[in-house]
């Protein structure tokens, strides 16, 4: 439901503005002005004049000659209530309302904005369940003014939505700005929503020194925060500031350019928010050469693993006085393309601790790839192993076994059962990099991830795509919740009897009123000491995005309010081929266990 920009010359990664007209007669004389003058990328055009008659008063489309598909918003007049209690307003209401979307089909406009101004609007969702039906695609927004009370003008949304059926990722949400700027806790709300545009009024600018409109600060600050969620905007109203109504859009363009810049991790993940991955599965399945590619793009994990392989090198390898320093025996197992390879030897010039390195690899195709490797004299000390880590028979013990089989749930990708078979390679004294790890959850509200594991298709993901786990880059969510620490595990593991599955009940205390629709996932490794790799949000190491974080999701999303609890089990089955999870809402309203016998998703311990 974003309007296209490709007819303005700008890129989609530009604020999209656009202009809301109140009167059909305004756009016959500047149709083109706003489009090819004041670059504004989108307008909002009235399909019919707003009246006290309710009468149809149509927009005459046959004179004008621009691509309506692409940049223009049919908008359905503010007074239509279908859902008047007055029968005669509501009958002329229901006859406006599908004679202004029929038109909407017809000129081919590219979204219908109606105006969700009354908190009963039964008859309003079964008519726009008709057009959405029908349209072939064509979206829906809703505009919702942001009034004083943020959880009346919520529930008027959330309700509507839950009387809407089916189609719901047809439908987008407006939201109008006021005197009142929401707080950043109100705003997350509505981000987690299907929030694709801001409207706002020329009223809420005020003029500078030199007379040009610009917004609040508290207002600079929301427009700024919103263009990370590729929210549009769309400025409706007169020019009050007789700067031209393109002074308004450049303002708003002027915000964009000045925003904070886009982090490393931000920037690397543009085009992936919300968009739902299959988790890798590395030991069933060999990677290809892109996956390990992107991987190796990181400029901070590969930077902690070397440090880490330092730190023991110096611990381990330095000689005692008067003597030669203790050469080391290193096993990278999983040693994919190298690069855990190349972060070793470089620590082992640092520290000068010889080193012998043995890189253990299952994948004939990255085989082909070390081997070219190790022909360049940087790399004499290594030698390359044909093996699964679990089978391998090594002439000598390692002082240090290296990995990186660690998935966006920390043991997603097997990384326990792999390094328990793979620990009869070290010495008693042998240490592990990483040595442990943590997964967490946390309960997060988020329509669009609802709205895109409903539109999966089972055969794509298995028998049910509400129980499988995603890997998701999350951006249109609210944590309801801290994160909590969910399944740990560590390594070397010397207990009697080695049992990776794991049960645990967890708490959360909701903060707002909202729907609870799944689980984030997130983990944290420490490699050594105090060298740590982590996804958790108030932890994430800077600039790290090998990893995106998990989804959980809910079959059936569980309305929360305000201090309500909120109780979740997680469990992690392990059988004699495979390895899954399971999860299960117990409050504030039991639900089905997800997944139960790995029926979607599941992890396979062997190729």
């Amino acid at each position: 439901a974003v309007v296209s920009t490709q007819s303005t010359g700008r890129s989609m990664s530009d604020p999209v503005c656009g202009l809301e007209y109140s009167s059909i007669s305004h756009i016959e004389k500047d149709q083109l002005e706003i489009f090819t003058n004041q670059k504004f990328a989108f307008a909002a055009v009235p399909l019919s004049e707003e009246n006290d008659k309710l009468e149809f008063q149509p927009l005459e489309m046959y004179n004008y000659n621009f691509e309506w598909g692409s940049k223009v918003i049919g908008v359905v007049p503010g007074n239509v209530h279908v859902d008047s209690k007055d029968p005669e307003i509501q009958s002329k209401s229901v006859a406006l309302f599908k004679k202004t979307l029929k038109l909407a089909c017809y000129i081919g406009v590219n979204t219908v904005l109606v105006d969700l101004n009354s908190d009963r609007n039964l008859n309003l969702a079964r008519l726009c369940s008709y057009h959405l039906h029908e349209s072939m695609g064509r979206p829906m927004w809703f505009r919702i003014v942001a009034g004083t009370n943020s959880d009346k003008d919520w529930n008027r949304w959330n309700n509507f939505l839950t009387l809407l059926p089916g189609n719901q990722n047809k439908v987008g949400l407006v939201l109008e700005l006021c005197d009142v700027v929401p707080s950043e806790e109100e705003m997350n709300r509505w981000y987690s929503e299907v929030l694709l545009a801001i409207s706002i009024s020329t009223k809420l600018f005020v003029a500078n020194k030199t007379g040009y409109p610009v917004l609040r600060r508290e207002f600079q600050h929301l427009i700024s925060q919103s263009f990370k969620n590729k929210v549009q905007i769309m400025i409706h109203g007169t020019d009050l500031h007789g700067m031209g109504m393109d002074s308004y859009q450049k303002y708003i363009y002027h915000l964009y350019e000045n925003k904070e810049p886009l982090s490393v991790y931000e920037e690397f993940s543009r085009g992936y928010e919300e968009f739902l991955q299959i988790p890798l599965q590395p030991l069933k399945d060999n990677l290809d050469n892109s996956t390990y590619e992107i991987f190796e793009k990181d400029p901070i994990k590969y930077k902690q693993y070397e440090e880490a392989v330092y730190q023991i090198l110096l611990d381990r390898g330095s000689p005692i006085p008067g003597g030669d320093p203790i050469r080391q025996v290193v096993m990278v197992v999983g040693a994919g393309r190298g690069p855990l390879v190349r972060s070793s030897l470089n620590a082992s010039r640092r520290s000068k601790i010889p080193v012998k390195v043995y890189a253990v690899e299952k994948n004939e195709s990255a085989l082909i790839i070390l081997r070219n490797l190790v022909k360049d004299p940087y790399f004499s000390e290594v030698t390359i192993i044909d093996s699964d880590m679990r089978d391998w028979t090594p002439p000598e013990k390692a002082d240090i076994l290296v990995s990186e089989l660690l998935g966006s749930f920390s043991d997603n990708e097997l990384s326990p059962e792999c390094l328990d078979g793979a620990q009869c390679l070290l010495k008693d004294d042998g240490l592990s990099v990483p040595c442990e790890y943590t997964s967490y959850l946390a309960p997060i509200s988020s329509r669009k991830l609802f709205n895109n594991v409903s539109s999966q298709t089972a055969d794509a993901v298995g028998e049910d795509p509400f129980h499988m786990g995603y890997v998701v880059r999350l951006q249109a969510v609210n944590v309801l919740d801290k994160v909590k620490p969910c399944f740990s595990f560590h390594h070397p593991n010397r207990g009697d009897k080695i049992d990776n599955s794991r049960h645990l009940t967890l708490d959360f205390t909701v903060a707002t009123e909202t729907m609870l629709h799944g689980f984030a996932g997130y983990f944290d490794a420490r490699l050594y000491r105090d060298v740590y790799i982590s996804t958790h949000p108030d932890t994430h190491s800077k600039d790290m995005f090998s990893w995106f974080p998990m989804f959980f999701p809910l079959k059936q999303p569980v309305r929360v309010h305000s201090g309500d609890h909120v109780s979740v089990d997680f469990w992690r089955v392990v059988d004699q081929t495979k390895v899954w999870y399971e999860w299960a809402l117990s409050e504030p309203a039991p639900q089905a266990i997800h997944n139960s016998r790995g029926v979607s998703y599941w992890i396979g311990l062997f190729s």
